[in-house]
């Protein structure tokens, strides 16, 4: 996997095999929009052709529990990842949930 650098996407080296895939959060940027940029680009896919975040979370409160220093990550299951949102900003996505 590419190393990430100032907030740009990290590229799975094979989105067919479905592998971890890792994106930061830039400081402008809110939480679910960043998961859903790393969803779509691990399946490859347009925002149309996945099933709206709010299925999966609450929008409202992934976004206050991550801006608080009180949580050190919050895991969740979307399309099939374990997403993971970090304490020091990052988007994890483990296929396989």
């Amino acid at each position: 996997m590419k190393e990430s650098t100032n907030s740009m996407p990290v590229e799975p080296a094979n989105t067919r095999s479905r592998d971890s895939y890792e994106r930061s959060i830039g400081s402008d940027e809110s939480v679910c929009e960043v998961v859903v940029s790393a969803v779509m680009a691990a399946e490859n896919a347009d925002m149309d052709d996945l099933e709206p975040l709010y299925f999966a979370v609450d929008g409202d409160a992934l976004e206050r529990i991550t801006s608080s220093d009180a949580v050190s990550s919050v895991t969740f299951a979307y399309l099939g990842y374990r997403v993971e949102v970090t304490g020091d900003s990052r988007v994890i996505l483990t296929p396989g949930m």
